[in-house]
């Protein structure tokens, strides 16, 4: 994932288009029998079909190309230039404006959502955002879990802010909250069944169980790389951003 270049890190009111049930739905546009694939569940699904595509190279290769193709089309048919284009992805686009035509193409192109606000990372690899249904969305962060969630919408909401002044006393909030909490549950990663990976001082990466993890010493776990890996790359954007 690359984010465009040429755009500002922090945007508002972009909108999220794919085609929905790409793969699945080619097929049946392609002719293939797809009754023993699972509809209804999408990883199930996924699953299955890329089990076809590294059966059979053929297949792999003429489903990526008209995915392209359909893609292509959209844009071409909208006048969409790079200019507009957050992020162009597999089976879908990321745009700073709304498209006026969506059908025509093999398949349709639907609007998924619209984030109110979208921040990428400082290098462009990840981004969070935060949808009109006041929903967070994370992509590219890796090993990513729920409880860190909630800082990553408070910083979403923080840049909402457009105030300079509050913007930094937020992010300072953010980072002094991190770096002071006494709960050990915000720095479970999991890792199976009732096991998390926790980063301590002196032994790095440590997984432990959840019996293990109630009677961690917060003061033994290295908050700093937790904000250095999960947050940082958010908090540099927008000192970035609202600092000019």
């Amino acid at each position: 994932m690359k984010i465009n270049e040429t755009m500002s890190l922090v945007l508002k009111n972009i909108y999220v288009y794919d085609i929905q049930a790409c793969h699945y739905n080619l097929l049946i546009k392609f002719g293939y029998d797809v009754s023993n694939l699972n509809k209804d569940n999408k990883t199930e699904r996924n699953t299955q079909i890329g089990k076809m595509m590294r059966e059979d190279s053929n297949l792999s290769k003429k489903l990526r190309s008209t995915t392209d193709s359909i893609i292509d089309t959209y844009i071409t048919e909208n006048k969409i230039d790079v200019s507009n284009i957050v992020l162009r992805q597999y089976d879908g686009l990321i745009l700073n404006k709304q498209l006026n035509t969506i059908t025509g193409a093999l398949l349709p192109l639907d609007l998924r959502k619209i984030f109110q606000m979208f921040i990428s990372s400082i290098d462009r690899k990840m981004y969070i955002a935060l949808t009109n249904e006041e929903k967070t969305v994370i992509k590219g962060v890796s090993n990513k879990y729920d409880a860190m969630n909630y800082y990553y919408t408070k910083l979403c909401r923080t840049a909402l802010l457009g105030s300079k002044p509050g913007i930094f006393k937020n992010l300072q909030e953010i980072k002094n909250e991190i770096l002071t909490s006494k709960k050990p549950q915000l720095f479970a990663i999991p890792a199976g069944e009732k096991k998390f990976v926790i980063f301590l001082k002196e032994y790095g990466e440590v997984e432990v169980s959840s019996s293990t993890l109630n009677i961690i010493e917060t003061d033994d776990i290295d908050k700093v790389r937790y904000f250095q890996k999960y947050l940082l790359p958010f908090t540099k954007t927008l000192t970035f951003e609202f600092v000019r």
